[in-house]
């Protein structure tokens, strides 16, 4: 079913097509529609030349359109459709006619401004929403409002090589032009233009021999006077194939490069080529995905190139909307998976499952003819002008850059006030703290003045040297006799045995000045030593090997030889040897010997 919108509210209901079908609110669903085109992605649009009568070009088939009008002028047409059929060129009176006809054409089209129409395909390319206008119209007002403009062109048909070559029959040049295309390295691809004109263009005159093109402005003087124009480079390769005696072969005449009824289009391949890729879509680019909406503006859809274009284009962008809009289940239903109906969700309103998305658009005052043919094409008819319909997107596209404008002067706005927040946060904060100080006292005061660390110096041997010497000075002098260290091994040590008088006192404390000799006792005879308690005042020596003692006179000198090398530390059983015979040093008075030394049972530090 196709919904009919007015763009007039006092436009009546049409009695045809019979599946049209009213909305019971217009001004609203046409608002809907905008929407629609605002939302898009990639749309593709397909229009005629009722985009370009408000730019003084007229149109074909309205009652002041240009077939009537040629009637008129010329009475011996049957109809001025005669003069854009491909037999006008079997007659010098049509084929002067025809050229005329073209040359008041091109001064209207560069006479002529864009339209409104116009304005709104350039803006949807500049948001990057326009996928493809593909046009009937032959004026190139397209070209004129930004859009890109032309067909491209195929890679076997880029560099192919002059039939005249091969005409001429001649080895050399033949194998000369393979080389040529061979050796050369291959084009980059060309972007595919925005607008691809349909019938051709004003722009541009070709020859029939060669397919040389030129630009139709160059010529303009000999279509005016209703003759056409011969070919400038078959006219060159004339005149050289002249000069080195080979025969003439003739000159081609320019032509209008549009397309005539009943005669083949000379870039229909490369038209079917971008149309097939907008229809799938392609690996790469801006119509990957293929088009998602399809607007078709000011044709009657009576060509039946185009006619086709249109239907496939809208059974694509249907089936992409239906497939993309279907529940996951729906969809595996579709595929014959067998899986259960799923329970409507409570979010969609019955509002939503009566109106669908609005995919394809026709924009004319009247609907096609035969209108059996478009059942089931078009979503919705909008019957109007196409010129107020595209002001209308083209406000509806103002506002919201006002409102998105608006958004970013009120984020910039609030990023603002929370930054002045912040500032004026931290400034309270930092006049804050000077308030809570003593009254009357000074801002000195006030702050605690950073407690210094000291800093201690690395341990080095000369301090640790000087720490031990001053240590020695204070340290007053011990009553445990001084071991010698290590290193010292040249140090003599004089051993003095004093007499023992009859009964020894208790030893007092010694002096600080005293001088602690140790003694030895040697006994006369073999006996066994008793072995005394263990005094702190012992040094402590290498244990002995062997208890027996040799009798010696009163005075001993011993000498402590340089040890050779150092000892392991002493065990405990070596420590308590050392302990019994150091014991026989004690303290003496004097030094002497006496028959009192010849036995060790008369020590009373034995007992």
């Amino acid at each position: 079913m196709t919904v009919f919108l007015p763009l007039e509210a006092d436009t009546p209901f049409p009695q045809a097509p019979s599946f049209l079908t009213s909305s019971s609110d217009p001004a609203a669903h046409v608002k809907k529609v905008v929407k629609a085109i605002m939302k898009a992605r990639r749309i593709a649009v397909v229009c005629g030349a009722g985009i370009s009568v408000q730019a003084g070009i007229p149109d074909f088939r309205s009652s002041d359109g240009l077939f009537q009008s040629l009637k008129k002028d010329n009475p011996t047409l049957c109809s001025g459709k005669d003069l854009f059929d491909a037999s006008v060129f079997n007659s010098e009176v049509t084929t002067s006619l025809f050229c005329q006809m073209i040359a008041q054409l091109s001064e209207l089209s560069e006479a002529a401004l864009p339209t409104s129409f116009h304005a709104l395909l350039r803006a949807l390319d500049d948001r990057r929403k326009l996928l493809r206008v593909y046009t009937q119209n032959i004026d190139a007002l397209e070209l004129k409002s930004g859009l890109t403009f032309g067909v491209p062109e195929v890679d076997g048909k880029r560099h192919k090589p002059r039939s005249k070559a091969k005409a001429d029959g001649s080895d050399e040049a033949v194998h000369a032009a393979a080389e040529a295309t061979s050796s050369r390295l291959p084009s980059p691809p060309v972007e595919t233009p925005r607008c691809i004109p349909l019938h051709g263009t004003l722009q541009l005159m070709h020859c029939q021999t060669c397919t040389h093109s030129f630009p139709l402005r160059n010529h303009l003087d000999a279509l005016t006077s209703g003759r056409p124009p011969y070919c400038p480079e078959c006219t060159a390769l004339e005149e050289t194939r002249q000069l080195v005696g080979k025969r003439s072969r003739g000159v081609g005449k320019l032509r209008p490069s549009v397309v005539l009824y009943n005669e083949v289009h000379k870039d229909g391949e490369e038209v079917g080529e971008v149309v097939r890729r907008d229809l799938v879509g392609s690996s790469k680019g801006k119509g990957r995905a293929g088009a998602d909406l399809l607007l078709v503006v000011g044709t009657s859809l009576r060509v039946p190139g185009t006619k086709r274009i249109v239907r496939e284009f809208s059974k694509a962008v249907r089936s992409r909307a239906s497939v993309a809009s279907a529940p996951p289940v729906e969809s595996a239903q579709a595929l014959g998976l067998g899986l259960g109906t799923p329970t409507p969700s409570p979010r969609r309103s019955p509002a939503d499952d009566e109106e669908p998305p609005v995919k394809t658009v026709y924009l004319n005052l009247d609907f096609p003819v035969p209108t059996r043919e478009w059942e089931g094409v078009f979503d919705v008819w909008i019957r109007g002008d196409a010129q107020d319909f595209a002001r209308m997107v083209l406000e509806e596209m103002e506002k919201e850059e006002r409102a998105k404008e608006a958004a970013v002067e009120r984020k910039r706005q609030r990023e603002e006030a929370a930054l002045a927040a912040q500032a004026a946060e931290s400034e309270q904060a930092g006049a804050a703290k000077p308030s809570r100080k003593r009254k009357g006292a000074p801002i000195s005061e006030a702050r605690p003045q950073p407690t210094k660390k000291r800093k201690y110096a690395p341990v080095t041997p000369v301090s640790t040297a000087k720490s031990k010497r001053a240590s020695k000075a204070k340290k007053p002098v011990s009553s445990v006799l001084p071991t010698l260290p290590r290193g010292h091994s040249k140090t003599k040590l004089t051993i003095k045995i004093p007499p023992r008088p009859a009964a020894i006192p208790p030893t007092p404390p010694p002096s600080k000045r005293a001088h602690l000799v140790p003694e030895v006792v040697i006994p006369a005879k073999r006996s066994t030593l008793v072995t005394p308690p263990p005094s702190p005042l012992t040094p402590i020596s290498s244990p002995s090997p062997s208890p027996r003692r040799k009798s010696s006179t009163s005075k001993v000198t011993s000498k402590r030889k340089p040890a050779a090398r150092k000892k392991p530390p002493p065990t405990r059983g070596q420590h308590a040897g050392a302990k019994d015979t150091a014991h026989s040093a004690i303290r003496r008075d004097s030094i002497g010997t006496d028959s009192r030394a010849s036995s060790p049972l008369s020590d009373p530090d034995s007992n």
